[in-house]
């Protein structure tokens, strides 16, 4: 929910015959929606969606990205400064040996916005960092944020007031999973 308290809905929809995300909008509290906007247009499959809003009002959407012409599963991302009309073009963040899967963001107080999610590359699901300090059009290199024998999965984040990322995921190392917790700027 956006600061004039408009709703922002993103999902993953089989409709077209394979997974692709979709937005809509409300602007009077859930009582009616926008039609549905279709955000991906893929040979392969968008799920996994997470939406992000800014201070002013930009709109911030990645997900997981299956296409034909990716070797691996890969994170996408896209923007909208008109509070979803228009959509700037797809962005591939990662290019990564293995898979990733789940991503999560959140966005601070200064309009960084901070993305996590599980990554295959290391030959086990690990937590990968990466963060983009204007919002969305430039981006510092992905940060491996655990090293565990078993798999890191499901990581979740949010940002305090102070800017300060916090960031939660599953881990099964050694046997069962438990939750663990990581900070930092």
């Amino acid at each position: 929910i956006d600061s004039i308290n408009t709703m922002h809905l993103v999902w993953a929809d089989f409709t077209p015959g394979n997974y692709e995300v979709y937005y809509k909008r409300s602007t009077d509290g859930g009582a009616t929606w926008t039609p549905p906007k279709r955000l991906t247009w893929t040979t392969g499959w968008s799920s996994f969606p997470a939406i992000g809003i800014d201070s002013t009002g930009g709109l911030h959407v990645v997900w997981l990205l299956d296409d034909d012409w990716a070797d691996d599963m890969e994170i996408s991302y896209k923007r909208s400064g008109d509070g979803g009309i228009t959509w700037t073009p797809a962005r591939v963040l990662t290019w990564n040996s293995g898979d990733c899967y789940i991503p999560a963001m959140a966005i601070d107080s200064s309009d960084g916005i901070h993305i996590v999610w599980e990554d295959f590359t290391p030959g086990n699901w690990e937590v990968y960092y990466k963060s983009s300090p204007d919002v969305g059009l430039n981006w510092i290199p992905a940060k491996r944020l655990t090293w565990s024998s078993g798999n890191s999965s499901v990581p979740a984040n949010a940002i305090d007031s102070t800017s300060m990322v916090h960031v939660v995921w599953n881990d099964d190392t050694p046997t069962d999973f438990e939750i663990y917790y990581k900070k930092g700027k």
